[in-house]
């Protein structure tokens, strides 16, 4: 090989290596994935431009060609030769229409795959060198390089053994890394459902997309080292990326009829193109590159490149958030991971070998097993960079963060109440919030004094709610608020408060009437020291106001600024009597025809993706969920959770909620994915709600749920802890979001059930050898979508004395007839199922770890299980009233909505940390009967009206009590 011709093999090896692992290190974070079919298209498109445009510098250079006359190409020329020699060069090689079958058919494979990724097996790739030997094998054609001049026939017998062992080879090798990569999935438990649905067929239609490649690349290879001229190989691959590109582009088209998909084709982000430029010129280069080498090396080398470096690129992901010492402890792990290394020294000492036609001279072949011995080096070298790496050691504990919990959580409830007289909660209020307190402070601080409220000074919860409503002027907020309630398909329900007397709006419908008359009892003890105002209640489970990030600065720098003023002012006035333009009130004589009025403010977003629409915008430009998309709903995140996590456990419980940081969501909660019942706005409307979403302005008030106590511990039927059964419990519906297009594989709920249902696999259950077990042996650990459990009680790999019992109850009904039934299956064994009745609530007392989750908003059980004496684990996106007050790690269990720490967080309060556990739920149980009752309730509603009082107040900038 000459030495020109050396360098170009060393520079595409070099930029084959790094665009493969350039495009696998964004392969999760890339939008270009989330498009297959637009990122198929650009591909081809860039590589048949590049390939034709090689074709003709390759032309140019061969000694027969003749060029014009005048030494010019025309580029009209140029691109005539590109997208019209298709025609000719069809009827030059049968292979054409093979190649071109092969490519469209991949491209729509892999486009059904990535819509149902969590159906896939992690790790197949690695089998694309067993399958390109098997191709070769079945041609029944030996190895042969005519370029290099070698007499192939006499070495066919030993080509034919090289290939038998390199199959061999190349098979344990591809099971050894798959093996290696399942081991080490950090998988989020988005369900594949059980029974007869295409979902389950992705598997196969992965290694059909394996196979198609391998004959793929076979052929390109056999082209590359024919005897044509080079520049007419070239050229016909060009010619065929583009006629591909052609074809794809067609379907993409005809699919665009179905206006669903005409959005999604056409209307594409800024951040969606810009990722499909730069992957498919990364994916180009890559192309090109094994192009050229597939005509010095056999395909088989040019695999184990592409392949090795893919996984190995994945690794130093595990490696680096610390799955791979986990996986490396254990000895199957071990094992699969030394011959993961190994196997590809093998696999280079077999294809050198076949590379070089088994030459009889020793004269530059590798010494047998070199390769191998440097791979075991490898494989020392990574290994001691995963026990150097990994956080937290083998197995981290939350001990260091529970403590530290525990005096922050301290340090706060001393805080909370340290003004002893009136005086001296006057002056806490202006020095921790830089304006005087509103009108009737001292009738506010009377009632909570009386009612023995453990916390006086700090509601900054309520100061962070109204402050960019202080950037709107009053007469705006009333306007709005009449608009609500003016509109009462907005599911908005009124409370009218004038002269100290509550009424309710009549325009609510029955199902959600109880709600406001809960929150008229809530108001009656302190409604005759409240102002004149009238207020709109979310009916809703979800939330409604999502402001975009720009207009809400500019709403709380113009709050801080009127706050400014009104610190300022000596002089302070009372609540007014009067208002400029008053309170509106036709609409509370209006007929049945209100109903049908329309608001153009609020936009109906149920059952679709909200997350792009209504988070992003709230969040800074410069933020994940900005930056890139993690379109893998299989994949856990873990840099997503990395800003709020320490050591696998939440230690930020408050960031927790903030969704900027976290793009992997937008699939994982079924609010986000398909909410039931979304009608949101962009403007600010002062709407008041049970729970909101962390990136929502909704203001938040105690729910009536909870006031009206209707889930509550019933007389005697509490527990001591020493009593209750070490158990993991949770019964409940599906009810987090309406299942429709298989939504409901991703809601929190569903991953929790599915994942409570396998967690008898321990992590050499989790083997590839275990998945292919017969289907008896299956049952035993996977029964949550093979066939119904014969028990509710399922013990997990972490303690054996530790149980799980977790169940949905009922039927599903929160979803169309497809995904009704497959839920059904997949929870329930069977379409004809009996589901598992409803049991008394009052059974939770009777177990130690009890599951709190997000349904259509927050779950209204939380209270009760902090009061029962049992560990409440919350996984939770919503928020409340009361999140300040109640203090994770102190009086619950934070959980990540991915659940990736629920086992051993369980695993360790379940087992070794049971004294810490039953520290965490008796001080959760004190607390909460000391700062959670009604009255605290009626404490935190009073000082939220008095300050909503103010703020819809005309003279607001010179309200205030003083001495």
């Amino acid at each position: 090989m000459a030495l020109s011709q050396q360098k170009l093999v060393v520079l595409a090896v070099c930029i084959l290596s790094l665009s493969t692992a350039f495009i696998w290190s964004r392969y999760y974070k890339s939008a270009a994935f989330e498009r297959p079919f637009h990122f198929s298209i650009s591909t081809l498109f860039f590589s048949g431009l590049a390939l034709s445009a090689y074709s003709r510098y390759l032309l140019r250079s061969e000694p027969s060609y003749a060029p014009l006359a005048n030494g010019n190409v025309s580029a009209k020329t140029f691109f005539k030769d590109i997208f019209i020699s298709p025609l000719r060069l069809r009827s030059q090689s049968p292979s054409f229409a093979l190649l071109l079958s092969c490519i469209v058919a991949r491209s729509v494979l892999y486009w059904r795959t990535i819509r149902t990724i969590h159906c896939s097996w992690d790790g197949l790739q690695a089998f694309l060198p067993f399958l390109l030997i098997v191709y070769d094998i079945f041609e029944l054609r030996p190895i042969y390089l005519p370029r290099h001049g070698h007499d192939t026939e006499a070495r066919t017998a030993a080509a034919s053994s090289t290939f038998m062992k390199y199959a061999l080879v190349a098979l344990l090798w591809g099971l050894s890394a798959t093996d290696t990569l399942l081991l080490s999935e950090r998988t989020t438990g988005a369900i594949c459902p059980a029974g007869r649905h295409i979902e389950r067929l992705i598997p196969l239609a992965q290694l059909i997309t394996l196979a198609l490649d391998a004959v793929f690349i076979s052929q390109v290879g056999k082209l590359r080292q024919s005897n044509e001229r080079q520049s007419k190989t070239w050229h016909f691959l060009g010619t065929l990326f583009l006629t591909s590109a052609a074809l794809l582009t067609f379907l993409a088209v005809w699919s665009s009829i179905d206006r669903a998909n005409f959005e999604w084709n056409v209307f594409l982000t800024w951040l969606a193109i810009g990722d499909l430029i730069g992957d498919s010129i990364a994916v180009t280069a890559g192309m090109v590159s094994a192009v050229y080498l597939l005509g010095h090396f056999h395909a088989l080398l040019v695999s184990l490149l592409l392949t090795a470096t893919s996984i190995f690129v994945y690794l130093q992901w595990r490696i680096m958030d610390g799955t791979m010492i986990r996986v490396w402890s254990s000895w199957w792990g071990l094992v699969t991971g030394v011959w993961l290394f190994v196997g590809v020294g093998v696999l280079l000492h077999f294809g050198k070998a076949a590379t070089l036609q088994l030459h009889s001279s020793s004269e530059g072949v590798i010494p047998k097993n070199r390769y191998s011995f440097y791979a075991l080096i490898a494989f020392l070298l990574v290994f001691g960079q995963t026990i150097l790496m990994s956080p937290g050691g083998f197995r981290p504990t939350p001990a260091p963060i529970i403590a530290n919990a525990r005096s922050e959580s301290d340090a706060w409830i001393a805080g909370a109440k340290k003004s002893r007289s009136l005086e001296a909660a006057v002056s806490e209020y202006r020095e921790r919030y830089g304006i005087p307190p509103p009108p009737n402070f001292d009738k506010w601080y009377e009632f909570a004094i009386s009612v023995r409220s453990p916390i006086i000074d700090t509601f900054d919860q309520i100061q962070a709610d109204l402050l960019p409503y202080w950037g709107t002027i009053p007469s705006v907020l009333r306007q709005r608020t009449t608009h609500l309630l003016e509109h009462p398909s907005l599911s908005m329900g009124g409370i009218i408060i004038e002269g100290g007397e509550i009424d309710i709006s009549p325009h609510i419908h029955g199902t959600h009437r109880w709600m406001m008359d809960v929150t008229k009892d809530m108001l009656e003890p302190f409604a005759q020291w409240l102002p004149d105002m009238q207020l709109a209640f979310n009916l809703d489970d979800e939330c409604r106001v999502s402001v975009p990030l720009d207009r809400m600065n500019a709403y709380a720098e113009e709050g801080l600024k009127a706050r400014a003023r009104l610190s300022a002012k000596q002089q302070l006035l009372p609540f007014s009597t009067t208002l400029e333009p008053p309170w509106a009130k036709d609409y509370l004589s209006a007929d049945e025809s209100i109903w049908d009025e329309k608001s153009p403010w609020f936009l109906v977003r149920s059952k679709r993706q909200i997350f792009y629409e209504w988070i992003s915008p709230t969040c800074p430009a410069d933020s994940p969920v900005n930056k890139y998309r993690w379109w893998n709903r299989k994949a856990e995140c873990l840099g997503c959770s990395a800003p709020h996590m320490t050591h696998g456990f939440v230690s930020n419980w408050t960031l927790s909620g903030d969704l900027c940081h976290q793009p992997d969501l937008a699939y994982l909660h079924g609010v986000l994915l398909s909410p039931s019942a979304m009608a949101p706005s962009h403007t600010l409307f002062p709407i008041f709600s049970q729970s909101r979403l962390y990136n929502f302005a909704d203001i938040l008030y105690p729910s009536p749920w909870n006031f009206g106590e209707k889930v509550e511990i019933e007389n005697n039927k509490s527990i001591p802890w020493y009593q209750k059964l070490n158990s993991v419990y949770w019964r409940g519906a599906s009810s987090d979001g309406f299942a429709v297009h298989g939504a409901w594989q991703t809601f929190l709920r569903a991953r929790f059930v599915h994942m409570a249902a396998k967690a008898r696999m321990t992590i050499r259950a989790k083997s590839l050898f275990n998945l292919i077990r017969p289907r008896a042996d299956l049952l035993s650990s996977d029964s949550a979508t093979s066939a119904p459990p014969p028990s509710p009680h399922i013990t997990p790999p972490m303690d054996d004395h530790l149980d799980v019992n977790v169940s949905f109850v009922g039927n599903f009904n929160r979803c169309d007839d497809r995904d009704c039934t497959a839920e059904h299956i997949t929870f329930y064994g069977s379409a004809t199922a009996e589901p598992p009745p409803s049991l008394d609530f009052q059974e939770h007392w009777r177990h130690r770890h009890l599951i709190d989750l997000d349904g259509a908003a927050f779950s209204g059980r939380f209270l009760p299980f902090l009061k029962s004496g049992s560990l409440p684990y919350r996984a939770a996106l919503f928020r409340t009233w009361w999140e300040e007050r109640v203090h994770a790690w102190r009086h619950f269990v934070p959980l990540d909505v991915r659940l990736g720490d629920l086992w051993d967080a369980v695993s360790y309060l379940g087992g070794p940390g049971q004294s810490e556990a039953e520290e965490i739920a008796e001080a959760g149980r004190d607390w909460a009967l000391q700062s959670l009752r009604k009255e605290d309730m009626q404490v935190y509603m009073f000082r939220l009206l008095l300050e909503w009082g103010r703020l819809v107040d005309d003279r607001r900038e010179d309200l205030g009590f003083a001495l």
